[in-house]
């Protein structure tokens, strides 16, 4: 089973360093960087270290995520962060499950056996709420829709459309491959806390498109 690991940056300097040093190398085949045009070094960095850097065409994490998507070469795609809040290590885990049948696997902060060090009161009552209403919706079974770090078979890309191009998509791609009836399956991780740079996510303007995404999709 080929493998490809995709991580969205922009400005993530001083933490892609680390994550790329944690990717489990006996278990994934490919690296990738999709970058939004850093300015801070970003890019330098990875190049400095040896794995290869696409540049979005289109702003936007939804965007990255397609567009990088496109470019792997593995049967399997494995999502994680370029802050280092998400576990290179839990990798394996979620690899484990696709090599039992699931066709997309997500990591969770709130099952039994995981947690956050970075959630704040304002951030869990959101992802909660966001979380609950999309399974009542749409009759899903997800813990953590938001956190977004997966591991998905190709194949599911190619039966699928996927076209928000914010934080929003991380509300579709799961609503859609429920609806799809893909099989789905999740696995507990600890979320670190961001030591270095800015969080992307904006509270209010992006939890209002995903509460929309949550309706329309």
């Amino acid at each position: 089973m080929k493998v490809s690991v995709l991580i969205p940056t922009f400005n993530e300097v001083n933490n892609i360093g680390k994550v790329l040093d944690e990717i489990p190398k006996d278990s994934v085949s490919e690296v990738l960087i999709i970058d939004g045009h850093s300015n801070d070094g970003t890019v330098e960095m990875v190049k400095k270290l040896g794995y290869p850097v696409i540049f979005q065409k289109n702003k936007g994490f939804g965007s990255a995520v397609s567009e990088g998507m496109q470019a792997i070469g593995g049967e399997v795609a494995v999502l994680i962060n370029g802050d280092y809040s998400q576990n290179p290590k839990d990798i394996p885990l979620l690899l484990k499950k696709i090599e039992e049948g699931y066709d997309f696997v997500m990591a969770s902060r709130y099952l039994p056996g995981s947690g956050s060090a970075d959630d704040t009161v304002l951030h869990y009552l959101g992802n909660r709420l966001f979380t609950h209403l999309c399974n009542f919706i749409h009759g899903s079974h997800y813990s953590d829709t938001l956190y977004f770090f997966f591991a998905v078979k190709k194949r599911v890309f190619e039966k699928i459309k996927v076209e928000s191009p914010g934080f929003e998509y991380c509300m579709e791609l799961p609503i859609k491959i429920h609806k799809a009836g893909f099989k789905i399956a999740q696995i507990p991780s600890f979320e670190r806390k961001r030591t270095t740079g800015q969080a992307k996510v904006k509270a209010f303007s992006d939890g209002w498109k995903i509460l929309k995404a949550i309706f329309k999709h």
